[in-house]
């Protein structure tokens, strides 16, 4: 065995014993309440309340039924044999009604038939005919008593998954006072030497409310608990007025802390000791005060706190008038920041959209040539071509070509008389253009930015707003929505509300748990309901059988992905050396949403290689960041442009496929076509945008294609084709092989390796080259019980 199956065994074992000691913890709790109730007479001659017990008991809590019945048989037991039988018939009864499969009568209605047929029986039986007129009123006495006994106790008794969740309201803590003051009667018989259990229970819970919820708590705590024991008895009424103003004192001493709550509690019954010399007050009445207000003294404080949560919780009301407060001030202080962003974003874009962009399509004469005496045999009628080598020159000063630029220099020097002056006069205007395009893209660049951080900010803004009306209401209007459903979900916890990336978790407590059953409502019922609320698909993430605290089940769900890539790579550098110019990266950002990046430095050295990957990993951290595509290319062109290293430059192909709704967004900067192989149709996206670090570009475009399962798509760098061989035949040739891979069901390792095997044996790559393949699937869950498998054209004909 593993430490980790030790482990769980351990964890499985300590959960069982913890789950025995819970049993018999609150089992005994019950034997004790049906013991003591019933015990407890009315009017000196009904005993109302075991059935009334059981029933709730049986029918909220059946695994702790037993010690219900055996607690109250025996209960009774000290009342009398005949008592024993009468409580056992009620039962019986009980149980037929509730069974009888001709009706169904509400419990409190079947409890008080019960209690009164079996004592119309049985009083029936021992008068040998019609019973007394007094024992007649008793028995309709007990009767209504038993029912309305149920309908307190199911106020008091909730689900054993409420215990934990819902507060106490005022109809819940008087109907626990009813049920209480029930089981003080039953305890009177209870009396050791000089202490009396319910006189110090009564005590005890007079000085708790009273710390707990001050005077109105304490008053209305003896004032109840005094008038039930008192019509119980039918004598000591006066006790009514002893309990009611012992509460009022207690709570007047709560300001002074636990020792004026106990002081405070004395008080009156020494009071009434020399106002009314009939009231019960004697050695054992005070001995069992003192006794209860010392045991309140020591409390711990967590125990009031809890109880204080539960009674009188913060209203929501003022939560919300709070958060309405901060987000309005915070709101303020936000659209102030905004308008300054706005007034910067306005005057950075002056004539930012009119602004040209220096080109040298057509180059005027310098100024050495507008002085020379052969301007004319250059430039005029008898044009010898120096416009078109000057923008030639441009041109391969662009390119970065050397060979190239010597020979036009030297033809230039062949034609120019003052070819010295006219290259320094290029040189002037090459960097004049150069400054220009570096302002321009610097100030478009400070453009995006800004207008990011005003789409954050609005971002942030709407949050805020939305978080203010939705700061208590998302996960209600959940619960809500699943109540509609008949949904029993005692708690809901929306643990990530981001879009595509949303966690919730699910707490049912069903009548028995049942894996099977809960999964399927939760696919059926639940799944639907989260997708029409946030127009979004789900998954089932996990799902969860507890014991603790309480017998529940609970599910996770996540926002679900509806696509997959699967992906490989192939790379190779130009003569099989250690340094290649191109570079690639693929990653998801979140899990619904893959980030694939391809560049291509100039030249195969290893200074290409160095900036390609330098390219690589500030997209990367721009996309960390959370900055727009748009504005992280433009941001990157314009940080490249300014490097040290002259005449180097990289191409930057960038996507990103969109898992969960099948989109992909394509932004070039140089890069080559992608392809999208759809079956027989192919999809090309392109781009004429330059390579980062050209001062010519202008802008790079975002180009957006719906994907599909099945699609396959390529990206490669431009050292896939030759330079000798005719481009378009290359392109064709590599496409067809493409298609009639992609549709067999190899791997895509296998697809790929096979695409470049058979297209190197038509055409010889000579230069660094690197292909991506991804294809795009479906996801199928881990449960389905096939998975689809596509086949090739010519197996399935």
């Amino acid at each position: 065995m593993t430490s980790v199956e030790w482990y769980e065994t351990e964890h499985v074992e300590d959960q069982k014993l913890g789950a025995k000691k819970r049993l018999l913890l609150i089992g005994s709790l019950f034997f004790l309440t049906s013991f003591f109730l019933a015990q407890s007479v009315v009017f000196e001659a009904a005993v109302p309340f075991s059935v009334p017990f059981w029933a709730i008991i049986r029918s909220k809590y059946k695994e702790y039924a037993k010690f219900v019945l055996v607690g109250s048989l025996i209960g009774c037991f000290f009342l009398g044999f005949g008592q024993v039988l009468i409580l056992a018939l009620q039962i019986v009864m009980y149980e037929c009604i509730m069974r009888f499969r001709y009706w169904q009568l509400p419990q409190s209605i079947a409890v008080s038939l019960a209690v009164i047929l079996v004592q119309i029986l049985w009083q029936g039986v021992m008068y040998q005919g019609l019973p007394p007129v007094l024992v007649q009123f008793y028995v309709g006495c007990e009767a209504a008593l038993a029912l309305i006994m149920t309908l307190f106790m199911q106020v008091l008794f909730v689900n054993s998954y409420e215990w934990f969740t819902s507060h106490w309201t005022y109809e819940k803590l008087g109907s626990g006072l009813v049920v209480f003051a029930a089981m003080l009667t039953g305890m009177q018989a209870v009396v050791i030497s000089y202490f009396s259990l319910p006189i110090f229970l009564l005590q005890l819970l007079i000085c708790f409310g009273a710390l707990v919820g001050s005077v109105p708590l304490a008053t209305v705590i003896g004032a109840v608990l005094g008038t039930l024991i008192g019509i119980a008895k039918l004598s000591f009424t006066g006790m009514l007025s002893v309990a009611t103003l012992t509460g009022l004192c207690a709570g007047m001493g709560a300001r002074a802390g636990r020792f004026g709550v106990a002081i405070g509690s004395i008080m009156p019954s020494v009071f009434f000791l020399f106002y009314d010399a009939t009231l019960p007050l004697d050695s054992v009445y005070f001995t069992s005060i003192v006794i209860g207000s010392i045991i309140f003294l020591v409390i711990p404080k967590s125990y009031s706190d809890k109880v204080r949560d539960k009674l009188f919780p913060q209203r929501e009301e003022v939560l919300l008038a709070r958060q309405h407060w901060l987000t309005e001030h915070v709101t303020l202080k936000l659209e102030h920041f905004q308008h300054f962003v706005q007034f910067m974003k306005e005057l950075v874009f002056e004539r930012f959209m009119t602004a040209p962009v220096a080109t040298k399509e057509e180059v005027a004469p310098m100024n050495t040539c507008l002085s020379c005496f052969r301007h004319d045999r250059c430039w005029g009628a008898q044009n010898n071509g120096m416009d078109k080598l000057m923008t030639d020159w441009f041109h391969m000063k662009g390119v970065g070509k050397d060979s190239s630029i010597h020979r036009v220099e030297d033809q230039i020097r062949y034609k120019c008389v003052k070819s010295t002056k006219i290259f320094e006069e290029l040189d002037t205007e090459l960097y004049r253009e150069r400054i220009n395009g570096q302002y321009f893209h610097g100030k478009k660049m400070i453009a995006l930015q800004l207008r990011d951080m005003s789409n954050h900010l609005n971002q942030l803004i709407a949050e805020m707003k939305e978080e203010t009306i939705s700061f208590v209401s998302v996960e209600k209007d959940i619960i809500q929505r699943l109540k509609d459903a008949h949904i029993e979900c005692f708690q809901l916890d929306v643990l990530s509300n981001k879009a595509g990336a949303r966690k919730i978790v699910c707490a049912l407590a069903p009548a028995q748990v049942n894996w099977e059953d809960d999964t399927t409502l939760a696919e059926r019922m639940i799944l639907p309901i989260l997708y029409e609320i946030f127009d979004e698909p789900f998954e089932i993430d996990k799902v969860v059988a507890c014991d603790v605290p309480f017998r529940h089940i609970q599910i996770s769900f996540r926002s679900a992905i509806s696509f997959e890539v699967e992906y490989d790579i192939y790379s190779m550098s130009k003569d099989a050396t250690l340094y290649s110019g191109d570079s690639h990266a693929l990653f998801q950002l979140h899990p619904g949403l893959f980030a694939i990046l391809l560049s291509d430095g100039m030249g195969q050295s290893k200074e290409a290689q160095h900036e390609s990957r330098k390219l690589i990993h500030l997209m990367r951290e721009c996309l960390n960041f959370n900055m727009n595509p748009e504005t992280a290319m433009h941001t990157l062109h314009y940080v490249m442009s300014l490097k040290q290293q002259n005449d180097m430059y990289a191409t930057l192909d960038f996507a990103l496929v969109d898992l969960q709704h099948g989109d992909l967004w394509s932004w070039k900067a140089g890069g080559m076509s992608t392809y999208i192989l759809r079956g027989k149709e192919v999809l090309k996206v392109e781009s004429n945008a330059a390579p980062v670090g050209f001062l010519s570009i202008s802008a790079v475009e975002a180009e957006k294609r719906k994907l599909k399962a099945g699609d396959v798509i390529l990206m490669h760098s431009d050292g896939l084709f030759s330079s000798v061989a005719d481009w378009d035949e290359q392109e064709e040739a590599f496409l067809a092989q493409a298609q009639q891979v992609a549709g067999t069901n190899k791997t895509i390792q296998e697809k790929l390796t096979t695409i470049m095997q058979s297209f190197q044996a038509y055409y010889e790559i000579e230069d660094d080259c690197t292909v991506l393949m991804l294809e795009v699937t479906h996801v199928v869950p881990t449960w389905a019980v096939f998975r689809p498998v596509q086949y090739s054209m010519s197996k399935t004909s």
